[in-house]
């Protein structure tokens, strides 16, 4: 059977992708920030405001997107997934969490959270 890099990543863990529920969250990326955050809302409907110092080039701001998410959710971050916007500011990130219900309380009080 093969595998893919992500299911890998995910045995790892500890976790099965089987077993383990996906949450999908909308995020707006600032890269290249002064100072790195994560919190608040932009648009309609709200997407998560993640400010990282890396800047786009090489995907290095993509990666930082990805721990910052995991460390706000208390996932490692092979747990978190960017599934598309790998080049824009808005993007759509997976989060393998064991518990929903805790990952939409975390989301919510983060995009309350914000002063944007």
């Amino acid at each position: 059977m093969v595998t893919t890099a992500r299911e890998q990543r995910i045995q790892r863990n500890g976790f099965y992708h089987d077993r383990v529920p996906e949450f999908t969250i909308t995020v707006r990326a600032k890269p290249g920030a002064s100072r790195p955050r994560i919190g608040g809302a932009h648009g309609e409907p709200p997407e998560l405001i993640v400010a990282v110092r890396e800047t786009a080039a090489s995907g290095r701001a993509n990666a930082a997107i990805e721990t910052a998410i995991a460390t706000e959710f208390g996932i490692p971050p092979s747990m978190v997934d960017i599934r598309a916007g790998h080049a824009g500011r808005q993007k759509t990130v997976a989060l393998y969490v064991p518990d929903g219900a805790a990952a939409q309380a975390t989301l919510d009080r983060l995009l309350a959270s914000g002063d944007d």
